[in-house]
Parts: structure tokens; sequence; C-alpha cells
């Protein structure tokens, strides 16, 4: 036996499937994964792998619950607004599910701490909104061979990917988005344009439902491919991703 008996009863719906079985299953037992900013995507990505399974969750934001997140942040509650969403969304996780091992970091990430805050890190997940976030958590794992799983969103559209450093072929965000602060400071924030709260749950289930394929190792990872969502007409549009060969943040990465 692999799992205990709790386990095997908590996770029967997983273990039955021949892509994860029990040796799957130990994999997400095993797993560490750190999830920046715990929001709009953070939110559905906390509620899907606390509910798979993912052994150890580090879970980093440094914002407050307000009554406007509660249309999309489904972790969140009237009970807890005002709280940091740190402490929210710890106390979800724990009445979801008790055997996972939290690690809270109520700060913002930044290059600063990045790699001690990722330093045993098996994936992360940037669910986080500001540009500046998103270069430092690209820098900090292209430098510790982080598997790194981008999402967007915005009104009802949004966007996913993963940066595999190790994978030679393998884009970094900044090759995907070299000019993103001048898109960012353009492009309207959610509280300009609004988001539906169905967007944010489809882009965080794709962002963790690739951190699964990765972790267990079925399926084809989204690696090399950035997938569209049009919530307007319920598709998918993927766009081949390449690696741009003098590229600011990954040129000098083997």
């Amino acid at each position: 036996m692999i799992l205990t008996d709790d386990e095997l009863e908590r996770y029967a719906r997983q273990v039955v499937m021949p892509e994860i079985g029990e040796e799957g299953q130990k994999r997400l037992c095993d797993s560490h994964i750190a999830i920046i900013g715990v929001g709009g995507l953070g939110a559905p990505v906390i509620m899907a792998l606390a509910g798979a399974g993912t052994g150890r969750l580090s879970l980093i934001d440094d914002d407050d619950v307000s009554l406007s997140n509660l249309n999309r942040q489904y972790i969140h509650n009237t009970q807890t607004l005002g709280l940091s969403k740190i402490q929210s969304a710890a106390a979800f996780v724990r009445s979801l599910n008790p055997d996972i091992t939290l690690h809270t970091h109520d700060q913002r990430f930044d290059t600063e701490t990045g790699h001690s805050l990722l330093s045993d890190v098996d994936i992360v997940i940037d669910c986080s909104d500001l540009p500046a976030t998103r270069y430092a958590v690209n820098a900090c794992c292209i430098a510790l061979q982080i598997p790194l799983i981008f999402g967007g969103a915005v009104r009802t559209d949004g966007q996913v990917t993963s940066f595999l450093p190790a994978n030679e072929k393998s884009p970094c965000f900044a090759c995907l988005f070299p000019d993103a602060d001048v898109e960012f400071e353009q492009a309207p924030s959610c509280a300009q344009a609004g988001i539906l709260g169905t967007t944010t749950m489809v882009i965080g289930a794709l962002q963790a439902a690739e951190a699964i394929r990765i972790i267990v190792g079925f399926g084809e990872n989204l690696c090399g491919t950035l997938l569209l969502y049009d919530g307007l007409n319920a598709s998918f549009t993927p766009i081949k991703a390449q690696r741009t060969p003098h590229c600011p943040a990954c040129a000098d990465r083997p």
C-alpha cells in the first residue's frame, strides 16, 4: 500500500483513474506548490489543489479581503472581510483538507525574498496581477529551474501557459511579453474593466490542471502554447509560443 486508508478514501475518484493511480496520487501528496496571489485566480487554484491532495502549499499575498472580491474569490467569504487573504485562504484549506501542510507568507513577492520563498518548491503558479511581480516570479523560476504556470484574466477573456526552464526550447514570461510594462500600464485593470467570476474559475482550473499534469506526469503540458480563452463565445485558441533568442530574462540559461 502506497497510500493510507484515509488517503485512499479521500482521493478514491482520482486513484481509480489510470492516468493517476496510487503512484500518481503519492506524487501529488509529496509535492510542494507555491501559489503567488490568492485572489481571483488563486482562489480556484487553491480549491482544486487542496481538494486534489497537494501535500504542501505555499501561499503568498499581501492583500486583505474586501467585499468586491467575493464575486469571484470563493475561498473568502463575508465572515472573513477585513482579514488578510492569507489568513482567509489558510482557514479555507484547513477546513477542506487538514492533511495539507501550509506555508503562509503575508507579503508581496519580489526578487529580494523570492529565492528563499521558492527554495524547495516543485512548481510555481503565478496568480498575481502586477507586472513587477510577474517579472520577479519569472526571474526566480529561471534561476531556480522551477516550472512556472502563468494565468491572466479580465472581463470574459483569459490566457494560460506554462514555462519549463529545464527545457531548452521553453520560452519564459519575458519571451511572450517583452514589453509587458507598457502593455499592462495601458491595459485596464479588473477594477476598471470588470471581471466575471466564471472567467477566473476557468483559467484557475486550467492552471491547477496543468500543475497536476506536470506533477503526476500524464498528458500534454502547455509549454510552448499560449491558450487563449474567449468567454463571450465559449472558445479556446492555442497560439504557439517560442523562446526569444535574445530575451534579457532567459538568454543566458542553458
